[in-house]
């Protein structure tokens, strides 16, 4: 593609390097954000002993010599950042409400029945060897893993797998009961490595919906002579966890600012090494390094600062003019790609503004949805946003990933264009626009073709129109009163707008820029960021108004039923109760819900054209109702520093996606590697 890369000069850059510069150079063993503080007063939870292999200390490594401030060989352990830090320190249950799952317990400690291989588009067994069904799909034989052991020497076999189902099929207050016994009957041991599923209903995605296609899913396998033990497993924190994956837990600060990672003696016999090596093609001198340290570091200027002092090797997403800032400091650190727009505008997670509709009227009103998208402004919120950088997101809870957009929103292009709002003083109104792709190129002097530019900027988005806002709004029973706030029923309206704090710097941007607009369009409204631990309880038990609770559906596959499960009017719960696997927005949509049901037992693959013609009219009725508003496709910058460690995945080698916080950045791992001097 041809592209000119945008030079953003901003103040707050060479702010930031004034900053710097009078704060001293490189010092790879100084503290940052404060953890210095707690570092000796951590938890020890797991053996010692070296690893055998590549990623051992050496003086050929560049950072030979440097001592973490953990104590560990700088050359020996690989720094994560993690987005914030966390309220339940030494927590590691992720069956206990407010388990931080993100900070390296789910991609580092826990095994999934299925995992997948984000570059290629494939899901894979990882406890499972293999699956198969009846004719019917009422039935299914899990073949499990044979050769995996958990942390403390016992075997991984079908007793942990059947347990675990059993405990989340009995257990109300694991999140994925309702939805587990919606579809599971009864799951029992055959033998050591062979567990049977028998379905409620025929049901042919066994995999696809109690396994990984994303970030994570809620079947984690669980230890069942550690767990059988326990009382209520809930409430079980596991403070110092048995796993099957590489890693265990070595130590902890217990202020919840970092976990120190240590990989596990007999890794080989981890998930890691058993599956690795068959759906990665892993060779034995491919060894992941000895520590994985995440860390929660600090605001900007502190992340700023110790990734540029190669104190940090990941970083979570940032914003464009904070990895130019950092990398005009330092030419080690990069992103998924060298030019703009930089990021990798395919992270299956659409970040915008989602409705809590179970706090009934106006906010269980299409009209009331669809006025507020209409008042906002999508070229001013994607320049707010990440300075234009990113895809924009059309149809509401679907990632507009490249692949999407191939498969779902260009097909869709004439529906939506023909697609009308009846605003209810007898008018229509067709709200689509398809120039927001040249009108972004324009500003941003983007060189490229037409499809060029749709790859990068999309294919369409939401016209910003305040009069069809004002009556749509006005047909929802809203009305301006003479200070020229809106009102409703002629009360004055309110509401608060929230995000997750010092994380997800594309949605909470997002939020922040449409409370702006929504305020000079009129509204009454306040915005609010949350802790992590709470933001997790809000969104299940519905406790926001509108907030960036990023709802949308992940997917690389055509089929995409797994994702909209959540959305079955039957798993809604009352505001105040957890949603049960269910949408914690609580939007219910008949059609949607039967549209699920009639693809439930369809096979993906044996029913292809039906489940896609199913799929395409879900989306339909998505754009009809507007329950969320997505502004852009995921879009993440990622920054990487190959100052003491290489080989992340990027645009030039997309192994798999900069996804570290997903469950599959245990299969990254063996192809980071330490950088010799």
């Amino acid at each position: 593609m041809k592209k000119r890369s945008i030079a953003l000069l901003l103040a707050v850059a060479m702010l930031f390097t004034l900053v710097f510069s009078a704060c001293g150079g490189d010092n790879p063993s100084s503290s940052q954000g404060g953890e210095s503080s707690s570092a000796g007063n951590s938890t020890t939870s797991s053996e010692g002993g070296e690893p055998e292999g590549g990623n051992t200390g050496s003086a050929e490594l560049a950072a030979a010599g440097i001592t973490t401030d953990v104590g560990t060989p700088r050359e020996e352990t690989l720094i994560v950042e993690c987005q914030n830090s966390t309220d339940t320190a030494g927590q590691f249950n992720t069956y206990m409400t407010g388990t931080a799952t993100g900070f390296g317990i789910h991609q580092l400690m826990s095994t999934h029945m299925w995992e997948m291989n984000t570059a290629a588009g494939h899901q894979f067994g990882e406890a499972v060897e293999s699956a198969t069904s009846n004719d019917d799909f009422t039935e299914w034989n899990i073949k499990v893993r044979e050769g995996i052991k958990w942390s403390d020497g016992e075997d991984f076999n079908a007793e942990d797998v059947a347990f675990t189902f059993n405990m989340i099929k009995e257990n109300d207050n694991i999140g994925a009961h309702a939805y587990t016994n919606m579809y599971i009957d009864k799951v029992e041991v055959v033998d050591d490595y062979n567990v049977k599923f028998t379905m409620v209903e025929p049901f042919p995605r066994l995999d696809q919906c109690f396994g990984n296609t994303v970030w994570g899913c809620d079947w984690r396998i669980v230890p069942e002579h550690i767990y059988s033990t326990v009382g209520d497993v809930t409430q079980f924190k596991d403070e110092a966890p048995v796993v099957a994956g590489p890693y265990t837990v070595d130590q902890y600060d217990p202020l919840g600012n970092w976990i120190l990672y240590k990989l596990r003696d007999d890794w080989q016999d981890s998930t890691l090494g058993v599956v690795g090596p068959i759906e990665y093609g892993f060779t034995a001198d491919q060894v992941p390094a000895k520590y994985v340290w995440f860390r929660y570091i600090g605001d900007s200027t502190t992340k700023q600062m110790a990734m540029i002092g190669n104190e940090v090797d990941i970083l979570c997403e940032m914003t464009l003019e904070e990895l130019q800032a950092m990398t005009s400091q330092n030419d080690k650190i990069g992103a998924w790609m060298n030019e703009f727009p930089y990021a990798n505008p395919d992270d299956p997670g659409a970040k915008g503004i989602t409705f809590n509709c179970g706090l009934g009227a106006p906010y269980d009103n299409p009209d009331f949805r669809w006025g507020i998208c209409l008042a906002l402004d999508i070229d001013a919120l994607s320049e707010n946003i990440f300075s234009g950088a990113g895809r924009a997101a059309p149809i509401p809870l679907l990632n507009n990933t490249n692949v999407m957009q191939e498969l779902y929103t260009i097909p869709m292009q004439e529906w939506l264009e023909n697609f009308e709002l009846d605003l209810g003083d007898g008018t229509k109104f067709k709200p689509y626009d398809t120039g927001y792709a040249q009108r972004m190129a324009e500003k941003l002097n983007f060189e490229g073709t037409d499809e060029e530019k749709i790859t990068t900027f999309g294919a369409g988005w939401w016209k910003h129109d305040e009069e069809a806002a004002t009556k749509l709004l006005e047909k929802a029973g809203l009305s301006k009163g003479s200070d020229g706030k809106w009102q409703y029923e002629g009360k004055p309206f309110t509401f608060e707008m929230s995000y997750l704090a010092d994380a997800e710097f594309q949605v909470a941007r997002g939020v922040q820029a449409a409370f702006n607009q929504l305020q000079a369009f009129g509204f009454d409204c306040t915005i609010t960021s949350k802790s992590s631990s709470t933001w997790s309880v809000d969104d299940t038990n519905g406790n926001y108004e509108i907030g960036g609770y990023w709802p949308s559906g992940g997917n690389y596959l055509k089929d995409i039923y797994r994702p909209f499960t959540g959305f079955d009017n039957t798993l809604i719960q009352p505001v105040g109760q957890n949603s049960q696997g269910g949408y914690g927005g609580r939007w219910n949509n008949q059609r949607v819900t039967d549209i699920l049901h009639e693809m439930a037992n369809l096979s993906p693959e044996k029913d292809e054209d039906k489940c896609y013609e199913l799929a395409t009219e879900m989306l339909q009725e998505f754009v009809k109702d507007m329950p969320v508003i997505n502004f852009l496709s995921g879009t993440k910058f990622v920054p990487t520093n190959s100052t003491y460690w290489q080989g992340y995945p990027n645009a030039e080698d997309p192994y798999n996606g900069p996804w570290w916080w997903w469950s599959c950045f245990k299969y990254m791992l063996p192809k980071i590697t330490p950088v010799a001097k």
